[in-house]
């Protein structure tokens, strides 16, 4: 009886807890959406709506200034203080997204502080689902889970960042946290055809917004181990399906397969000195830092020696285990691990993409929360995942800003994704 009460208080708690922080995160939120213009949202929600209302023929990746001028008018013509705010911030677009992700775009209202508190609630419910679920997978029981998501979103740099700029790293949290769920508690249904749109949903992912490929490419060699041949070769082919049907839906939007061979061609020209974004203008890329004053290889080519650092270092792992022992056996049981193949999908993103922005850290809630997990079998993992999410969160970032120390402040962000690697390669050599 004694223990019922106990816990009965301590879910009591939890819930008060969970209560208030809620009240804080709402009241947050409320306080600080008048200063957030949504610069990243304006151009999400702004291509779609310049080429309905002026009718536009040509594609965004080739005469970019047409929508710009659309736009503009309609900003200058307009009374809405939200939408001149964030105009101002973007009277030059840079118009980046697929044409997948500008038709989605494309169903939110007119209005741009109704589609922008729309998709700021977007965000939030993301973002908190997506870490009340990685707490529930951490063991966490449900109050306590809702209190760590609520601090994780009061505390949490990169999510902030996320809901100022108006991105999308919030509901690609959640999408990679449903996949490591669905695995992890072995959801799967047997069903050949209807598994395989885990393998299928990984197309949608990349087709809008390309920066997951390497994510992808790991969750599909996660399903191939626990799956098998046949049940991998059926999602393969719902993968291409459903790549091709948002290749379609993206090419009748804009008008016509060019826009895809358009927007191929203007992220080709990244590593051009038109479209480079460097690291002074916020682009934490270690591969666009280190190749932009090589005319050799640039940043691409330095992402593909990033990447091929990484593949070794993890082989390495493998055959640490003593050089009688199958190094493909090993990396199969640690790639049956979806928090693994997960983590090592996102770990090659920030070490070869050549567009790293500060919300892009969202992601690595995952190996996170994975490598917090792992702290009984491995202090090292809980260690450089702790210090991954201190050196993100709130009291550093915003403690730096307030001292003005922005050079350490970009530095520390670039290299903050290091302190999981330690973490990884251990489970790598564990695997057996």
């Amino acid at each position: 009886m004694h223990s019922l009460r106990r816990l009965a208080r301590s879910r009591t708690a939890a819930a008060a807890g969970a209560a208030v922080l809620g009240l804080l995160l709402g009241l947050g939120a409320i306080t600080t959406f008048r200063y957030q213009p949504g610069i990243d949202f304006y151009q999400f929600w702004g291509v779609p709506l310049a080429r309905a209302s002026a009718n536009l023929q040509a594609t965004p990746y080739t005469d970019g200034p047409a929508y710009a001028r659309v736009l503009n008018a309609m900003a200058d013509a307009s009374g809405s203080p939200r939408l001149r705010e964030a105009n101002r911030y973007r009277r030059t677009l840079e118009p980046m997204g697929t044409p997948f992700l500008y038709a989605a775009f494309a169903v939110f209202p007119e209005d741009y502080r109704r589609a922008q508190t729309i998709f700021a609630l977007i965000q939030y419910c993301a973002a908190w689902v997506a870490v009340y679920i990685l707490a529930r997978l951490a063991s966490a029981t449900p109050w306590p889970a809702a209190c760590v998501a609520f601090l994780v979103l009061l505390t949490f740099n990169p999510f902030v960042q996320d809901v100022r700029v108006g991105n999308v790293n919030s509901v690609q949290l959640l999408v990679l946290t449903v996949l490591v769920a669905i695995s992890s508690r072995r959801a799967f249904s047997g069903r050949d055809w209807l598994d395989g749109l885990f393998v299928g949903s990984l197309a949608l992912l990349v087709a809008f917004k390309p920066n997951t490929p390497w994510i992808a490419a790991a969750f599909a060699i996660h399903y191939f181990v626990v799956r098998g041949p046949r049940a991998f070769a059926i999602g393969a082919a719902e993968a291409v399906l459903l790549g091709l049907a948002a290749f379609a839906v993206g090419a009748w939007y804009m008008g016509g397969v060019h826009a895809w061979i358009e927007w191929i061609d203007l992220a080709r020209g990244m590593d051009g000195s038109a479209m480079a974004l460097p690291y002074e203008r916020g682009n934490l890329s270690i591969a666009m830092l280190l190749g932009r004053d090589s005319l050799l290889i640039g940043p691409k080519g330095y992402g593909l020696v990033l990447a091929g650092f990484l593949a070794l270092a993890l082989v390495m792992a493998f055959f640490s285990v003593g050089w009688r022992a199958k190094a493909g056996e090993t990396a199969r049981r640690a790639f049956s691990d979806p928090w693994f193949a997960a983590s090592v999908g996102i770990l090659f993103t920030f070490a070869t993409s050549p567009l790293v922005w500060p919300h892009y850290h969202m992601m690595l809630l995952v190996p996170i929360a994975w490598l917090l997990t792992r702290a009984g079998s491995c202090r090292a993992c809980a260690w450089g995942a702790a210090l991954c999410f201190i050196v993100l969160s709130r009291a550093v970032i915003d403690s730096l800003v307030w001292m003005r120390m922005f050079d350490l402040l970009q530095a520390l962000t670039l290299l903050s994704w290091a302190a999981l690697l330690p973490g990884v390669f251990a489970f790598a050599r564990e695997a057996r």
